[in-house]
């Protein structure tokens, strides 16, 4: 804590120690040269002149007149600007003092010569809703990429994940001229393409494809940054190569990659490989948003604990556990034909990763008769790998008719061996111990299509939408458990010797049809039905080993045969109003669901349908085009899942077993939210806030039975009362010295949680007739984070950060034993610009959690990367990196938790310190970035 505390303070007393001179004005009035009117509200903008960055802004007043601040320390370009009028550029020279420009004399642009050149640029235009940047205004760094581009742009800010934020807002879609590149994945784009091909850089929100296609708004938005181009950068080829290497702490570290991007007009090639032992995956298999599709289908998900398959993707992002060795390869290849009416976008990545994780986990669970505590040393190695494909084609059948085809298919094959060594301790005397040995393989393969036609109308806004789509998904998996479990209470002793042959298939099939009328200008309306089914067929086959040593002896009990069908139609009606300020849109959704379970071992049968009313409002209300307040209102219902109604027999953990509940009702969610914002774009300056509460009523949740050696059986039930949670935020970021482009963000973050369950602590014999007793869980979060930087690729640049908090974990049981107490995590990164092409550089990341009543330790970890680099070449295209990962050596795997009535604290191997050389050349045959 002592080293981030000096790193902010020095910073804090640096802006201290600054010594400003006082700063003269610059001032004038604007009018029409034809008729003498004041042009009030003209754009006024005082730039620095040697590489255009923006100093200051302001608006001419109701009188025509405007004064601006001029710091008089170098030359200036002041640029005056009006809707249809030509542009004023009027040089400031260093020590000009306060400047009288007296009355200036704008001309309507239907009146100006064409003969006369107008040289300058204007760097940011607003153009209706799209903010505009001029690339070639903002400088960069030689090779520099586009996020290094995005770091320079007022309003823009990029943090060390490639997370973008512009206008306050998160920005989740990057396209290339219009159109997604390497399937939307916007890191793909803003690390790949290099910033001297970009032409503009324009910040909209995007529609959805629904609304864009049918002309109807359904106020759908998503914040979208479109790189375009310029004309002689679109035929060419650009890429990058990597190779590094290092040793830390007895291992061996490397990193290559090699990135190639060809384009030619609309044809867009790109391909990557890539491996690494330093657990940075920039190439991440996450989709997020790329297809509209995922890999794991509604309400299915529950079939995945059948084969004891992992809920998280090790080929996402990497959560920071073991050493992973990955190895990725892809290629994406986009192109469009005859004059657009053929668009194609394709796409293949592969990949594999092999890492060994050692976990140590202390858990404390409370209970009506006091707190158990365990202990479990978990090893587990994996080796993984996975294919993908995805395409998307677009079809204009003609001005009104587009039809578009998707597809994705993967398939992962994952070998995993898995040893658990634990212990349970009651009031500080050991109540069980066990160790448990699993090898699983499995086999998952995953098919989804989908078709969608729309055809639009000569009435604006009057539509028809179809859709089709499909998906089908197979597991195959098997499974060596060896376990044993020695209750140190009655001397009694378990064991689990079995081999488990499993497999499971899902089929879906869906459809749609939308029709939107427009009732009048703004009112608008659409009708819509769907229809979906689901088909899924799930076996496990358990086998104990019979005397001849094979593993051929069925066991009946803890083997499950189930199809588990479910079939839903719903019909919903949507009602919207759209003006300049107003926004708003009403739905309603009836949905009946029906939902049949077949035990195929014990030829039991069950049904069950659900009939739901969900009610969707929301309401946005613009002050300006930059000030906005929205409402909203939504009700949801989430229906038992297989596992949930009659879960499979399982006996892969000894310590818990889970019984279904076929009374189950499906819980209700009520949703309410609020946010808001205004942004000042030219002055770098916004502010946003916003909350949303949901209240769950009949929340599917666990009750608890635990026997005094700390063994549990588990029962999914309905709560009696309702559980809530809510979050809140709101931040601001605005400028601190604008010519130096040094911006400031203050954000403030709460989060809330409560639910309830039902626990007994009982002996074994006779535990069904003891009642439970209610137990309530909440949570509380707040925090508050101060935030500094500054991007210019000139001098020294650096963002520095700090968030503490308080978080409160408690359970009704144990008033005495609640986890309370003081968080903060801290981050730096500093950047100097140095004569001879060197660079030095360092990131920081800061972590503290107090000591609680529950856990009597605290926890800090300062991890400090260090390093330098030199660029070679003319045009600096080479570059040479030493640094030290974690040269302080802190970096300890570790986290705290708390679910329901439990509270967790995890450690766990991760990379800590090692020394890295690395090579890096950025090659390129593109016009436009010479």
């Amino acid at each position: 804590m002592k080293l981030l505390t000096t790193v902010l303070l020095s910073l804090v007393l640096g802006f201290i120690s600054l010594q400003t001179s006082a700063q003269s004005k610059i001032s004038g009035s604007i009018v029409d040269e034809s008729d003498k009117t004041k042009l009030a509200n003209a754009t006024v903008m005082l730039l620095q002149a040697k590489d255009s960055i923006l100093v200051d802004f302001t608006r001419v007043n109701a009188d025509g007149k405007f004064a601006i601040k001029n710091p008089d320390n170098q030359d200036y370009l002041l640029i005056i600007s009006y809707p249809k009028f030509g542009d004023y550029f009027q040089t400031i020279k260093k020590g000009a003092g306060n400047v009288a420009l007296g009355e200036i004399e704008l001309q309507s642009a239907a009146n100006l010569i064409e003969e006369v050149l107008i040289t300058g640029k204007i760097p940011v235009v607003i153009k209706g809703d799209t903010t505009e940047y001029d690339a070639s205004s903002f400088v960069t760094e030689k090779n520099a990429k586009v996020e290094d581009l995005l770091k320079v742009l007022p309003g823009i800010s990029v943090d060390a994940s490639g997370k973008i934020t512009a206008q306050g807002k998160t920005v989740e879609k990057v396209l290339v001229d219009g159109e997604e590149f390497f399937g939307d994945d916007p890191t793909l784009v803003t690390r790949n393409i290099r910033s001297d091909m970009v032409d503009k850089v324009q910040v909209y929100e995007k529609k959805s494809e629904q609304a864009e296609r049918t002309g109807v708004d359904d106020g759908t938005r998503i914040q979208t940054i479109n790189v375009k181009l310029k004309e002689d950068a679109k035929n060419g080829s650009f890429g990058k190569a990597e190779l590094a290497g290092g040793l830390g702490n007895d291992k061996e570290y490397y990193m290559g990659k090699l990135a190639y991007n060809k384009f030619k007009g609309s044809f867009k090639l790109g391909a990557y490989l890539m491996g690494s032992t330093d657990g940075k995956f920039s190439l991440s298999w996450q989709e997020q948003e790329k297809f509209n599709m995922s890999d794991t289908e509604s309400g299915m998900t529950g079939d995945g604990g059948f084969f004891m398959v992992r809920n998280s993707d090790e080929f996402s992002n990497w959560d920071g556990k073991g050493h992973p060795k990955a190895i990725s390869l892809g290629a994406s290849v986009m192109d469009a034909w005859k004059d657009k009416k053929h668009k194609l976008n394709a796409s293949y990545k592969f990949a594999r990763i092999e890492n060994d994780v050692y976990e140590n986990t202390l858990r404390q669970n409370a209970t009506n008769e006091g707190v158990i505590n365990t202990e479990e040393n978990k090893n587990i190695g994996s080796d993984a790998n996975k294919h993908r494909v995805n395409a998307k084609y677009d079809l204009a059948i003609d001005s009104l008719s587009t039809l578009t085809f998707k597809v994705s298919a993967d398939r992962t094959h994952a070998d995993r061996a898995t040893n658990v060594d634990a212990s349970t301790w009651r009031d500080g005397t050991l109540a069980s111990d066990n160790t448990s040995n699993q090898q699983e393989m499995s086999n998952i393969t995953n098919v989804t299509y989908n078709a969608f036609y729309t055809k639009k109308f000569k009435k604006e806004g009057r539509s028809i939408s179809l859709t089709f789509a499909g998906s089908n998904a197979e597991n195959n998996n098997e499974l060596q458990v060896k376990s044993e479990l020695n209750n140190r209470i009655t001397a009694a002793r378990d064991t689990v010797d079995q081999f488990k042959d499993g497999n499971s298939k899902t089929d879906n099939l869906s459809t749609s049809i939308v029709y939107s009328e427009p009732l009048s200008k703004r009112w608008r309306s659409s009708i819509g039905y769907d229809f979906s089914q689901s088909k899924a067929h799930s076996v496990l086959s358990s086998f104990n080993k019979s005397a001849s040593g094979e593993y051929n002896d069925f066991d009946r009990e803890f083997s499950n045969d189930f199809n588990f069908n479910t079939r839903t139609n719903s019909a919903n009606l949507t009602f919207g109003y759209k003006s300049d300020k107003i926004d708003f849109n009403v739905t309603n959704t009836l949905r009946h669901d029906d939902m049949n379970m077949f035990n195929n071992l014990d030829t039991v049968d069950l049904k069950r349908d659900y009939l739901t009313f969900t009610p969707n409002s929301r309401l946005r209300y613009s002050f300006t085009k930059t000030k906005a307040l929205g409402l909203g209102y939504r009700r949801y219902t989430q229906l038992p899942s297989l596992t949930q109604i009659q879960p499979l027999r399982q006996n892969t953990d000894q310590l818990n077993q889970t019984i279904g509940n076929e009374n189950l009702k499906p819980s209700i969610n009520n949703s309410f939210s609020l946010d808001g914002g205004s942004y000042e774009m030219m002055k770098g300056r916004y502010f946003y806030l916003g909350t949303n509460v949901t209240q769950t009523k009949r929340a599917i949740q666990m009750n608890e039975t635990v026997f005094p050696d700390g063994s549990r059986i588990l029962m999914y039930d309905n709560a009696d009362k309702d559980a809530y949670s809510a979050f809140a935020y709101a931040g601001s970021g605005f400028n601190v010295i604008a010519k130096h482009q040094i911006k400031a963000d203050i954000n403030l973050g709460a989060n809330y949680s409560s639910s309830y369950n039902l626990i007994r602590d009982v002996p074994r014999q006779n535990y069904e007739d003891i009642p439970y007793d209610e137990n309530k869980s909440t949570t509380y979060d707040y925090n508050i984070r101060f935030g500094l930087e500054k991007n210019t690729t000139k001098g020294v640049d650096f963002e520095v950060g700090a968030r503490p908090g308080w978080r409160v974990m408690r359970s009704t049981f144990t008033p005495d034993r609640n986890s309370e107490g003081f968080t903060l995590i801290g981050d730096a990164r500093v950047r100097a610009y140095l004569p001879a092409k060197f660079q030095l550089y360092a990131d920081l990341a800061y972590t503290y959690e107090a000591p609680t009543k529950t856990y009597a330790e605290k926890f800090e970890r300062a991890i400090f990367t260090p390093g330098v680099s030199k660029k070679f070449l003319k045009g600096e295209n080479l570059v040479v990196d030493f640094y030290v990962n974690d040269i302080l050596n802190q970096n300890k795997g570790f986290s705290r938790r708390q679910t329901v009535n439990s509270f967790t604290q995890e450690t766990f191997n991760t990379i800590s310190r090692y020394f890295m050389l690395k090579v890096s050349w950025d090659f390129t045959s593109m016009k436009g970035a010479e």
